[in-house]
């Protein structure tokens, strides 16, 4: 049978998705590699992508299956409980490829580095989604719901410590988190929210969450949309801690930024990467690109990932 010139088209989109994404990742990699640090940094990384045990969920009451990817501490206690951290991946890499939420991008990975678990020993949870769980209308599928039953299977499963379970995400995942913390209130304990939007008003209610927002000003989507979704948690009561930064700022003048963020001691933080700070010289300072290269900025500041586990719930 022939196929429809809409699957043709989706088809060649998501190719063209696909080799753009590996264009980001290997320039930002290159990037990285002027640093003197970079060749022990990419072994880290590709130590934590090996360290991760693929596996299988299917939620009982729907049937539906999840793929996901799970990092266990290395000398894992049963005696001690641990934090968890959710990443959810964005749209562009759905696949039924377990690997692929691990080596497109810095966001599931870089909890499970030796570095980062030396300072916050936590498990790392990433499904691998094989269909768009929430879309630009805000709408959301069975699999968020299912992604929940998982959370909360894991934690029946090893000693996670309800009081420091994580979510955070990029686009799509980015989006995925908002909802779940919209509809499930008492689960996480903190998000770290990068490059997304959702509804303005579903987030008005979302006055008490600790939340970090990373979007760039060139996003067509993300900005305007957390625009609105910023204005609407102040008119309801929430205080908004605000600022615009460089995103080439080096790793102390980033740590520097947060410090002042957190010092005025919001529980939302607003951060903006100004424009033409986020796309690498050479490429089009477009919306998509302000989009897609706001992913490895934002994961790659240790100061973002170190303020996740001082939340902590009383």
């Amino acid at each position: 049978m022939r196929p429809s010139s809409k699957n043709t088209f989706v088809v060649q989109s998501k190719i063209r998705y696909f080799r753009q994404l590996a264009q980001v990742y290997l320039r930002w990699m290159l990037r990285k590699l002027k640093h003197p640090w970079s060749d022990e940094h990419t072994r880290a990384i590709n130590q934590a992508v090996g360290a991760f045990q693929r596996l299988k969920f299917t939620e009982p009451q729907t049937g539906i299956t999840l793929k996901y990817n799970l990092f266990v501490p290395q000398d894992y206690d049963a005696h001690k409980s641990y934090p968890l951290v959710l990443f959810i991946h964005d749209a562009g890499v759905v696949s039924h490829d377990y690997r692929i939420t691990l080596i497109q991008g810095l966001g599931a990975v870089i909890w499970a580095t030796p570095s980062d678990q030396a300072r916050h020993e936590c498990f790392v949870l990433a499904p691998q989604y094989s269909t768009v769980i929430v879309n630009d209308s805000s709408e959301a599928k069975q699999q968020l719901d299912a992604t929940v039953e998982l959370v909360k299977a894991i934690t029946r499963q090893y000693n996670i410590d309800p009081r420091r379970v994580y979510t955070t995400g990029q686009s799509m995942g980015c989006m995925a988190s908002i909802e779940m913390l919209i509809k499930y209130p008492d689960l996480f304990t903190a998000a770290l929210l990068v490059a997304g939007q959702w509804d303005a008003a579903r987030m008005s209610g979302l006055t008490h969450a600790n939340l970090w927002v990373v979007v760039s000003e060139g996003d067509r989507k993300a900005f305007p949309g957390m625009n609105a979704s910023m204005a609407a948690l102040e008119a309801a009561g929430a205080q908004i801690s605000r600022a615009t930064w460089n995103g080439r700022a080096s790793a102390e003048e980033f740590a520097a930024e947060v410090g002042k963020m957190i010092a005025e001691g919001n529980n939302i933080k607003y951060t903006v990467l100004a424009k033409g700070t986020v796309v690498p010289g050479g490429l089009p300072d477009d919306g998509h690109n302000n989009h897609i290269y706001t992913w490895p900025i934002a994961y790659a500041i240790e100061g973002l990932r170190d303020w996740l586990f001082t939340q902590v719930k009383p």
